[in-house]
């Protein structure tokens, strides 16, 4: 590693946003930072772990739980849903 590589692993990790309820956000994800609320999730992974079930701020979950969001799923049929994304 040169003497370079802290500054950008630290410019790399400012670059992450905050959403309205104080969760980190990374710019690739920022898009999906409004069905963190939806899963409960407290931070956006950068990438999926691929682990059973999928985590709650799995960037996997939270592209269907906004894509279910928009289709305009609501309620009991939502938790549903993110019950089997979860489980996917």
């Amino acid at each position: 590693m040169g003497k370079g590589a802290k500054k950008d692993k630290e410019a790399a990790s400012s670059k992450a946003t905050k959403s309205s309820k104080g969760t980190k956000v990374p710019l690739h994800l920022a898009h999906y930072a409004h069905a963190a609320t939806l899963t409960g999730a407290k931070k956006i992974k950068k990438k999926c772990c691929r682990s059973t079930p999928r985590c709650k701020g799995c960037p996997v979950v939270l592209m269907r739980a906004a894509r279910l969001q928009e289709s305009g799923v609501e309620g009991k049929d939502l938790k549903k849903a993110l019950k089997k994304a979860r489980a996917a």
